[in-house]
């Protein structure tokens, strides 16, 4: 993926005020069978940004994560579900193909939503 990695270092340089505090993790992975895996039936490589942010401190990170996500957008990438992004359960049935079957799975084996919170409910319903 040069061409990703490329245009986020070009959009970086287009947005001097934009600071990305560590270097962007690259890392490849051999396609796998889990229902919620990046690499669910695909090898894939990893591409991912970190902010640092002390805690109790702000940092201004959305316009590079949403510029972060658009490119790997336009690259088929997929965010791991239980991270820090924009995305909608919407995005997630159409970038997963096993999701659906993911969410039943999850339902049945709880049915109260025991373990969901704000952010999970986002991403599953």
């Amino acid at each position: 993926m040069r061409e990703a990695i490329l245009e986020l270092k070009a959009w970086l340089e287009e947005n001097p005020k934009v600071v990305a505090h560590f270097p962007v993790e690259v890392r490849f992975a051999r396609s796998d069978d889990i229902l919620l895996s990046p690499c669910y039936q695909k090898d894939s490589c990893y591409m991912n940004i970190i902010m640092y942010r002390p805690y109790g401190k702000d940092v201004p990170r959305e316009r590079y994560w949403l510029a972060y996500e658009d490119i790997m957008r336009k690259y088929e990438g997929r965010p791991h579900w239980a991270k820090a992004h924009a995305c909608t359960n919407r995005d997630f049935q159409k970038m997963y193909p096993s999701f659906q079957k993911f969410c039943s799975i999850r339902e049945e084996l709880d049915p109260t939503g025991m373990f969901l919170n704000t952010y999970l409910e986002k991403v599953f319903y």
